[in-house]
Order: structure tokens, then sequence, then C-alpha cells
């Protein structure tokens, strides 16, 4: 991007290509902010000479769209900061495009205190990058055992509750954990498989785990979790979220309990 003259309060991003998926927007033009707010829009904004108060932007054709949202960021800090922290992860979302990320609560302590939940609120505050908010754990220390207080962690700030990638194989505690999510309006996430059938695997089972001499994880793994625990929710009612969705099984099946009315969400990784 090219800045065609000096700093000033308001901005006119011109020759950009404008998106926004939610108001259906898809247009070659140019958008006209000032501070933070988003002051004119239009194919035709400023053809003619841009007056002298408003700060040019040549985007070259480049597209602009409102801030992409990673829900589900597996960070290293606190713990593993050799892997990730939240400055070195603010720095690669904001460079792609992605002003929000949502952490994972498996960290070292794991993310299951009001404590661990204001500490990463307060880091992200001081570094000023993307915003960052926290997943806390559904169960103590990520154990699949004990509830953690999900309604006092919601209010320092949690957004939702799950154990990673560790599934929540116990019935009863799902139960327990959709039952609770339901009194305060939370929202549970599983990450969807059965460990007794998942372990020890790589990827998922098929032509291309064989070929490569890989122990293969069942697709049925996936959909008799997604399955059981959408039987759960029938009692309990409330919300879920399942993660990392990879079978066509598994879409068939929550599209179904969506059309009975349940509330259920999804999403699925790049890499499927």
């Amino acid at each position: 991007m090219k800045i065609l003259s000096a700093n000033k309060q308001r901005r006119a991003f011109l020759n950009t290509r404008v998106l926004d998926p939610k108001s259906g927007l898809d247009f070659l033009g140019g958008v006209l902010i000032e501070g933070e707010k988003i002051i004119d829009i239009g194919k035709n904004l400023f053809v003619e000479q841009p007056p002298d108060d408003v700060q040019v932007i040549d985007c070259k054709g480049h597209c602009l769209l409102p801030g992409l949202v990673d829900i589900r960021a597996h960070l290293g800090e606190p713990g593993d900061e050799q892997k990730e922290t939240l400055a070195t992860a603010g720095r690669a979302a904001t460079s792609g495009g992605i002003t929000t990320i949502v952490c994972l609560p498996n960290t070292n302590p794991v993310i299951d205190d009001m404590s661990g939940v204001e500490f990463v609120a307060r880091r992200a505050r001081k570094l000023g990058l993307a915003k960052v908010y926290p997943y806390a754990s559904i169960t103590k220390n990520i154990g699949g055992e004990k509830i953690a207080e999900l309604g006092m962690l919601a209010e320092a700030g949690a957004v939702a509750f799950t154990d990673g990638f560790n599934p929540i194989n116990d019935p009863e505690v799902m139960l327990k954990a959709l039952n609770y999510a339901k009194t305060f309006g939370l929202i549970i996430i599983q990450f969807p498989e059965v460990s007794a059938l998942s372990k020890n695997t790589s990827m998922n089972a098929g032509e291309i785990a064989t070929r490569l001499g890989l122990i293969g994880n069942p697709p049925q793994s996936e959909v008799i979790m997604v399955e059981r625990d959408i039987r759960l929710l029938e009692i309990t009612g409330g919300r879920i979220h399942f993660s990392n969705i990879s079978t066509a099984s598994s879409i068939e099946t929550i599209r179904l309990a969506k059309a009975r009315g349940l509330e259920i969400t999804c999403d699925t990784a790049p890499p499927y």
C-alpha cells in the first residue's frame, strides 16, 4: 500500500475490493474512516480529487474486510513460551489480518481458574496487538473428571469452555457440564472423538493412512461422540460446539440435529 499524503485523522482506502460477508458487500471502491469509525463507503468514493484533510491510501486492488477471528488458537503462554507467546501470536495474527484470537486453555498451568483467565486478558491488553479472549477448561486441569467453576470463570472473562484437544469421554461429566452451562447461558466446546478408538492414531483411517504405514483413526470415533453429545443435549438443552469436524457423517448428523431445533455449531480445520 502507498500512502499518498501526510498523516490526518480522516483516511480514505481507495482502489480496494470491499468485502463484508455479513451484509453481502463485494465491490471495487473505497472506504472513508474517521478515527475508528467508518463514515462513508461506495464504488465511486473520491473519484475526483479527495479533500486536502483526507489521508489517501491506495490499496492497489487488495481486499479490505472486517478483521478475521481465529476461534481455536493454541498459544504456549503460560508454560510453553518456547513454542508460542501472546506477543509472537499477536504479531503473526495482525500481519495476516486476524484481529481477534480465542485461545485454548491447555497451557501450563491450565486456564481453569479466574487468575488464569485474568492473566491472558491483562497480558493481551498490555501488548496491544490482536484482541485475545480465553477459553477456560470444562474440567479441572483438563482431567475430564471434576467440573470447573464455569459461572465464576465466565464472570472473569472466559468466552466458552473446552478441554482443548482432550475430549470429555465420561458421559456423566458431559451431562453435568451441559446442565451447568445451560444455567448460565454458556457454550460447551467438545473435541469429538472416542479416546479408546483414537489412541496412538496419526490421521483418519483410509487408503492414505495405509499407504503411509500410519495407524488410522476410524471416522466412527468422531461421529459416535457427536451422536452421544447430541443425545445429552436433548436432555439438558443449552448450546454445544464441535471442533475440528473432519467427516461427512458427522456433518450430516449435526445438520439433522440443527433441523430439530438444537443449538449446535461446529468448525473444521484448514488442513481438512
